[in-house]
């Protein structure tokens, strides 16, 4: 990290940091809600057809 913050300064450092984060966060967030999706379709399909 220090590496960096020499490197590109301690600003653009942070911000790259912070978008970073907020990519994987969404990243994280919408494979959540896909895997909650798909595991609720299953269990609705499951039931059809039991």
């Amino acid at each position: 990290m220090q590496k960096m913050v020499n490197k590109f300064g301690y600003k653009k450092t942070k911000w790259s940091m912070i978008a970073l984060v907020t990519i994987l966060s969404i990243i994280f967030i919408g494979t959540c809600a896909m895997a909650a999706y798909v595991h609720y379709s299953f269990n609705v399909y499951t039931t059809i057809t039991m």
